[in-house]
């Protein structure tokens, strides 16, 4: 889709698996792909502007107050956490 297409979506639910055969009944939605270039010397920029460089991924988004365990329910011990959903077991172990 165009950026301007794009804009005009009501509903993406519409835009599925299903209807890509109409889409390219018409001919190639891609063939303009190539026609403009951009440079990635902002992108580059950018890198070098991030502290330390990559980004952790996924982020490590600490754990607040309360929250539950980030632990599948199936690989939860429960001698390992408290009451309040913190981790309490050995830091060997730690999810």
């Amino acid at each position: 889709m165009t950026w301007a297409e794009i804009a005009e979506v009501e509903d993406p639910r519409e835009h599925n698996l299903f209807t890509v055969p109409d889409r390219v009944a018409a001919g190639d939605p891609w063939a303009t792909i190539d026609d403009e270039a951009f440079s990635l010397e902002p992108l580059l920029e950018l890198w070098e502007e991030l502290p330390g460089g990559e980004l952790s991924f996924p982020p490590d988004y600490p754990k607040m107050p309360g929250e539950p365990p980030r632990v599948q329910p199936s690989k939860k011990v429960a001698e390992h956490w408290d009451d309040k959903g913190n981790w309490v077991g050995p830091e060997r172990l730690r999810p």
